[in-house]
């Protein structure tokens, strides 16, 4: 459904679905590959012709078809990619993959993903900060009756409540950087990722190059089987959204017919009534509550993923592979819709002012 041609720009970005699309998720395995290689070739593992040939390799020159055939016989893509890689190298076929395992690939490919739309995701957050900031500025004495419980209470400035909404933003801005900082890490271990193979502490040495070279950090001795860091990003996305829903929820409310508060600015068809020619429906607050719950309850899956036994699980792995994108994907489309949402925000403040002349008691 997230990638239908009619429903898939409601879900997610354009930018978010490129950095999660099969050809970009290939081509982050395949620099993984590489720049492994150009690691190891500097700290004398590996020729450095070896990797200067694996560094020429292009993703425009596998066959996808053998990929997925190769996927489903053996239950990881990488086997089927390094089979092809090698395919091509004659005489440095052996360096392609040396000391590394398919989770070593998959997870720093992953990392560096996570870190794209972990970008992506914060400079939306400082939009929509600036178009709240822009309705603050606009309304800084405006007052407006304030709600507690569904009904009302006391009247509250307008930029209090928007100020709590920014605020609250700014919080999940932080604990994104916060949980960045744990998570995005490289995973260059080998087998069981004790770094088995390297010699007189050439291990240590690539791993660290690898990280420098691709701007993640490294955990000691692995973090194979502890998914605490990917728990820590997706978790936290998961609570951005539970703000943009509470958020879009709460203007959707305001923007009833029983209170009428604010609405969307109006454009020609936006918000349609297929039934009722009358109707101009609030789109934008209602897709952003909407994606924003599904990115929320996707999110929560990822606990139930950390569960690994031993060295290496797949069994919880591999749910990773569908929970982590997608919790990446809904989480672009909840900001989107909230970013237009407040760039289009109409308050009807004479209606503010209106409603607490008629109220009588406070």
């Amino acid at each position: 459904m997230l990638e239908y041609g009619i429903y898939r720009d409601c879900f997610s970005t354009a930018d978010m679905r490129s950095i999660w699309s099969e050809q970009e998720t290939i081509s982050a395995w395949l620099r993984v590959e590489q720049v492994l290689a150009e690691q190891q070739a500097t700290a004398g593992v590996i020729p450095q012709d070896a990797a200067t040939a694996i560094k020429s390799l292009s993703v425009c020159h596998l066959n996808q078809e053998e990929l997925r055939d190769e996927m489903m016989l053996v239950g990881r893509p990488i086997v089927g990619l390094v089979k092809q890689l090698r395919g091509q190298l004659g005489a440095h076929a052996p360096y392609v993959h040396f000391h590394a395992t398919t989770q070593d690939i998959m997870d720093t490919a992953m990392a560096l993903q996570m870190k794209l739309g972990l970008d992506q995701i914060q400079q939306a957050i400082l939009d929509i900060v600036a178009g709240i900031d822009r309705l603050i500025e606009e309304h800084q004495d405006t007052l407006m009756m304030g709600r507690t419980n569904g009904q009302h209470a006391v009247p509250i400035h307008l930029a209090t409540k928007l100020r709590v909404w920014r605020s609250e933003l700014e919080r999940r801005a932080s604990a994104l950087s916060d949980a960045a900082s744990r998570g995005l890490n490289v995973q260059i271990g080998g087998p069981v990722g004790d770094l088995r193979g390297y010699e007189n502490g050439t291990g240590q040495q690539v791993k660290q190059g690898v990280a420098t070279a691709l701007g993640l950090n490294i955990v000691d001795p692995h973090w194979q089987n502890a998914r605490d860091g990917v728990a820590d990003i997706v978790t936290a996305l998961g609570v951005l959204c539970a703000t943009l829903c509470k958020i879009a929820h709460n203007v959707n409310q305001l923007s009833s017919s029983d209170i009428g508060e604010v609405f969307e600015a109006d454009q020609p068809g936006k918000g349609a009534s297929s039934a009722m020619a009358h109707k101009k429906n609030q789109r934008g607050s209602e897709f952003a509550e909407a994606v924003a719950r599904l990115g929320r309850q996707r999110a929560e899956q990822i606990g139930e993923l950390t569960l690994h036994e031993h060295e290496r699980s797949g069994g919880v792995w591999i749910g990773e592979w569908v929970v982590v994108p997608e919790t990446f994907l809904l989480t672009s489309g909840a900001l989107e819709w909230s970013e237009k949402l407040f760039g289009s925000l109409v308050i009807d403040d004479e209606t503010m002012r209106r409603l607490l002349e008629n109220q009588s008691r406070w």
